[in-house]
């Protein structure tokens, strides 16, 4: 009974690691988004890792510093106040990598509304979540990758 009732302590551990991980990152893209709405660049790269890899629509963008720089051209002739909504949120942590998964709803750039998919990446170094991948994407419309409009309805 001894070590059933050790197995069943490092469970219950483990799986509070695990809420608790998935909460911080969570709680990382939420926090991101404000920073984004807010204009705060320095909030923005505020847990990116310095070789962060992003795959963005126009192509791929390697380094905090290259990344930052993407930002200008997001916030070039606003429309309005900057929306930057995340909703639908997926998480998966364990102790030293998560993933985090969302949409996003975009407003209030010279680009118009916009709803694309955003898969975030996550290592912990020096016990500290840092973000080492963005993906955002969007939904195709062309036929050769998912059949006739109907077929994807």
């Amino acid at each position: 009974q001894g070590l059933s009732k050790q197995f069943s302590e490092i469970r219950r551990s483990t799986l509070e690691a695990s809420v608790t991980n998935e909460q911080t990152v969570q709680a990382m893209v939420e926090n991101w988004a404000r920073a984004i709405e807010q204009g705060n660049r320095a909030g923005i790269l505020a847990d990116h890792s310095s070789d962060l890899l992003m795959f963005d629509f126009p192509g791929e963008v390697e380094g905090r510093d290259a990344y930052s720089k993407t930002w200008d051209f997001f916030y070039q002739n606003p429309r309005g106040p900057i929306q930057f909504t995340p909703r639908d949120f997926r998480v998966a942590a364990g102790d030293t990598v998560a993933f985090v998964t969302c949409e996003i709803h975009c407003d209030g750039t010279s680009a118009g509304p916009l709803d694309f998919r955003l898969t975030t990446g996550f290592e912990k170094v020096d016990g500290n979540w840092t973000i080492t991948h963005e993906h955002h994407s969007v939904r195709t419309i062309e036929e050769r990758f998912g059949g006739s409009a109907e077929q994807r309805s």
